[in-house]
């Protein structure tokens, strides 16, 4: 298989792309784990090497801090999954439209004068590219070049078809849009497939998770052993609230990845024949 290529990504890019390749669990058990490391660390030491009287001073600072950057932190996160679940749910309804119009193309294939079976294989063959052969390459935020062929097949039928003598001219005119429609989802499934969380924005969250860890500890300092297990639990939701973050960052990777289901659907009702024989 091949794929067709994009422009050359950064290095964080290409970072954040590898993280949301990994299963939420995994995302939240690396996070977790970072954070955990890090924090436990940062506070033994801050501990050791911060007398009593100004631990009290930067606890002080720290308190009065803690609300502006544990909001600024809810607003960048709220922010960003919000989006990205938005991009999500458009991804999905996207791969649904592209189902829609490829069963109005396999319905409308049954007008008379149409050579309706040529069509309809040369749609299944389609849709079997889409499934076996792009869905894995959509990982990747590329599409495939077999699928591309499958395609201009698809199109080349139906528009001969359509000008035919035979073919009323209502009926050519639903072949040519519904063959556009098919056209024209794929084109958005791909644009989608290929969109890259924005790299700043999302480094932009991280370190506000960071600084917020980061005071959260020293306000632990200054309230005593006792708060420490609050303080820990306001900083095990950051890594949470960072893993769900790249979760759902690329919709077609991930185990909370868009499904293609709705093709699933059409190739079964085309092989089968609810369409028409092939």
């Amino acid at each position: 298989m091949m794929a067709l290529g994009m422009g050359k990504r950064s290095w964080l890019g290409d970072l954040v792309r590898w993280l949301a390749g990994k299963s939420s669990a995994s995302l939240a058990g690396m996070f977790l784990a970072w954070f955990a490391a890090w924090t436990a660390a940062l506070y033994l030491f801050l501990d050791a090497v911060i007398g009593a009287k100004d631990q009290a001073d930067l606890g002080i600072i720290a308190g009065s801090l803690m609300s502006a950057l544990g909001a600024l932190f809810a607003f960048l996160t709220a922010f960003v999954i919000t989006s990205e679940w938005s991009q999500h749910r458009e991804a999905e309804h996207t791969v649904g439209m592209e189902a829609d119009a490829c069963i109005r193309l396999a319905w409308i294939s049954r007008s008379p004068g149409c050579d309706g079976a040529v069509i309809r294989r040369d749609l299944a063959a389609y849709v079997l590219s889409v499934l076996e052969e792009e869905w894995p390459a959509l990982r990747e935020g590329v599409g495939c070049e077999e699928t591309h062929d499958r395609m201009s097949e698809l199109q080349y039928q139906v528009r001969g078809i359509a000008a035919e003598s035979e073919v009323r001219a209502s009926v050519a005119n639903d072949l040519t849009i519904a063959a556009d429609a098919i056209a024209v989802t794929r084109s958005e499934r791909l644009n989608a497939a290929a969109r890259d969380l924005p790299t700043p924005l999302c480094l932009l969250a991280f370190l506000s998770g960071v600084v917020l860890a980061i005071n959260a500890i020293v306000l632990a300092l200054h309230l005593g052993h006792a708060y420490t297990l609050a303080i820990a639990g306001i900083v095990a939701l950051i890594p949470l609230d960072l893993a769900l973050l790249l979760a759902i960052a690329m919709p077609f990777k991930g185990d909370l990845h868009v499904d293609g289901h709705p093709l699933v659907r059409v190739l079964d009702n085309l092989r089968t024949g609810r369409y028409g024989p092939l």
